[in-house]
């Protein structure tokens, strides 16, 4: 009988004994190899150390004039995302660790990158393996886009005449749906969607996921620390006992976090 992969954001089904499909383990095996160093040339990890040394003006061109701006001793995207990559690989090393033993790699992305990628079959027949395909691509993907340094866009709501998704610049008031031209309040679009949406149980990766569209930063391994910590207390129990939380419960702990910061 085939079943759903575990996997959140995936479709599949699984035809094997496994938790996860062959699909989304390879998506992982790939997103890994991307991060460590190879023959084919330096990973993600090292063009992020590249970027975070880099110095970036500000503003329009100057027509190769000397610029009278300061330029900034680092790229802020680009050292958030190379420690939330940090993070999720220490976080899913050590816990691979525990359950197969042996040597634990270096402490630097690239050498966990490659550590983990050749355990990606076991973590396909893991109970914990769908959670972390799910949050080692969604770290992979954050540092791909530090580096492209595309323009941050964070959803505004639903537009109010087509009901789509609207989407904005996470420091606009104002979004207008590009479907049909509608504006709408930023911030009343969010309150909306987040009333509807705050009583879901979701999982530490899915509920960052979800305020992260919001415009809150969070990881899935914050929320995992504030639960260890007793700052949020799990709604309800998902697949393979993985702990569930309510989005509002979860925006609260993250805000009480920062008060407490």
């Amino acid at each position: 009988m085939n079943i759903p992969c575990l996997v959140p954001t995936c479709v599949n089904t699984i035809v094997d004994d496994a938790q996860v499909c062959a699909g989304c383990a390879s998506r992982l095996t790939s997103a890994l190899r991307s991060v460590h160093d190879g023959p084919e040339g330096p990973g993600l990890a090292s063009d992020l150390e590249v970027s975070l040394s880099r110095r970036h003006r500000t503003g329009p061109g100057n027509m190769g004039r000397r610029s009278t701006e300061a330029p900034l001793p680092y790229d802020a995207r680009s050292a958030e995302a190379l420690a939330v990559l940090r993070n999720t690989l220490t976080t899913w090393c050590r816990l691979l660790h525990e359950e197969i033993g042996g040597r634990l790699p270096e402490d630097t992305p690239s050498a966990m990158a490659a550590w983990l990628s050749r355990f990606t079959d076991w973590l396909r027949r893991s109970d914990f393996g769908a959670e972390c395909v799910d949050e080692i691509i969604a770290a992979v993907e954050q540092a791909e886009r530090a580096i492209d340094l595309p323009e941050k866009r964070v959803l505004a709501g639903l537009c109010p005449g087509c009901g789509l998704p609207c989407y904005a610049r996470h420091d606009a008031s104002r979004a207008r749906c590009g479907s049909c031209e509608t504006e709408l309040s930023v911030r009343e679009g969010r309150e909306r969607l987040f009333r509807t949406a705050e009583g879901h149980l979701l999982t530490a990766a899915e509920a960052a996921r979800a305020l992260g569209l919001l415009g809150h930063e969070v990881t899935a391994a914050a929320i995992r620390g504030m639960a260890r910590r007793g700052r949020l207390h799990p709604g309800g129990t998902g697949s393979a006992g993985r702990p569930l939380y309510t989005l509002g419960d979860v925006l609260e702990a993250c805000l009480d976090s920062e008060n407490v910061a």
